[in-house]
């Protein structure tokens, strides 16, 4: 068999080129952060617009989903009285930061059961904030401040930082059930483990910013330009 000076036979690309010049998000641990999110952009979208469609849908039929969605955020407000009573900011952070981190570690842990629970909570998170604008829309409050304020703060660490650990819990999943690229499962299924503890890294430090954000400064401009206005 006639082979190239690289030793692979004629016609035959070599096995990381042809794995890494698609756009699909199959690369190795040492890629730079934004090409690293670049090649994994489709998961990244993916999750992006399933939450927008969590959202929307929380928004337009929140009258329909006010059983479903009251009973998560009853809970959300027992925390914050909590919370509230011990008075203590060091303390908030740390409770906002481990409860978010529990669940951005669960989407990309259960991300191997084909993606599913990733999806099932991006979409429960987007329908929930919609749920709340549009019960504050009713009550007359601003939803504009509120987002303003309340959410686009820490929201601006906290979504991407759940987008990013449900966008690789995707991937772990549908990596391992079809592989791509030539991969067989066994690779997909490891590389899919390295970007998904990649991922975990980056959307934990997110979420420590988004925690203290949130901690300190939302309730300031709450209190501030919202409850006050």
């Amino acid at each position: 068999m006639r082979r190239t000076s690289l030793g692979i036979p004629a016609g035959q690309r070599p096995p990381d080129l042809e794995r890494t010049q698609h756009g699909t998000g199959d690369c190795n641990g040492g890629e730079p952060m934004g090409r690293w999110i670049w090649i994994n952009r489709r998961y990244l979208w993916t999750a992006a617009v399933i939450f927008a469609v969590g959202m929307a849908t929380g928004y337009l039929a929140s009258d329909s989903l006010r059983q479903v969605l009251m009973s998560q955020l009853t809970q959300i407000r027992d925390l914050a009285v909590q919370v509230r009573a011990v008075n203590n900011p060091a303390y908030t952070v740390m409770v906002i930061f481990l409860n978010n981190a529990k669940v951005a570690i669960f989407f990309l842990l259960t991300g191997i059961v084909a993606g599913i629970p990733a999806i099932v909570g991006v979409f429960g998170n987007g329908a929930l904030i919609g749920f709340v604008l549009a019960m504050l829309h009713h009550q007359g409050v601003p939803v504009g401040s509120v987002l303003l304020y309340g959410i686009l703060p820490h929201g601006i660490f906290e979504i991407p930082a759940f987008l990013i650990a449900a966008a690789f819990g995707l991937k772990l999943g549908w990596g391992w059930w079809r592989p791509t690229n030539g991969y067989t499962r066994r690779e997909a299924f490891f590389q899919g483990w390295r970007d998904a503890f990649r991922a975990a890294g980056v959307a934990v430090a997110m979420l420590a910013v988004a925690a203290v954000v949130e901690g300190t400064v939302t309730p300031y401009l709450l209190s501030r330009y919202v409850l006050q206005g």
